[in-house]
């Protein structure tokens, strides 16, 4: 590996970390409205800088499956959750902790998908 090469990583990482962070903290804030742009600018990022199976590129998928899950778009969450559950399967193998991470979200998310359906037919029922 050239150095120039082993810079730009080292470069990509450090970039990704301050990004991440920053998206993280929007997150935390509950500032969802503010995260979308971050955090789908982060995804495109990681996509051009980082392989297939990068535990960052896990990561931000994770996330930007929380900010659609708490932006109420339960869909999308789904399909970013799903892929990095995948990357992360792929990086740690099924029993790591980093997989249960992703697990526990998805659960998350079917509840309140599960509590939106049982709310609508309660209402139809009325």
């Amino acid at each position: 590996m050239s150095i120039l090469s082993r810079k730009t990583r080292q470069t990509a990482a450090l970039d990704w970390d301050e990004r991440n962070r920053a998206l993280v903290a929007l997150i935390n804030a509950g500032r969802i409205d503010e995260a979308l742009a971050p955090a789908q600018e982060l995804v495109d990022y990681v996509d051009r800088r980082f392989r297939r199976d990068s535990r960052k590129k896990a990561t931000t998928y994770n996330n930007m499956g929380m900010v659609f899950m708490l932006s109420g778009d339960h869909e999308l969450a789904e399909e970013c959750f799903r892929d990095a559950l995948e990357m992360r399967k792929r990086i740690f193998g099924r029993d790591h902790q980093e997989v249960a991470v992703i697990l526990l979200n998805m659960a998350h998310l079917y509840k309140l998908m599960a509590g939106r359906i049982l709310k609508e037919t309660a209402v139809e029922a009325d």
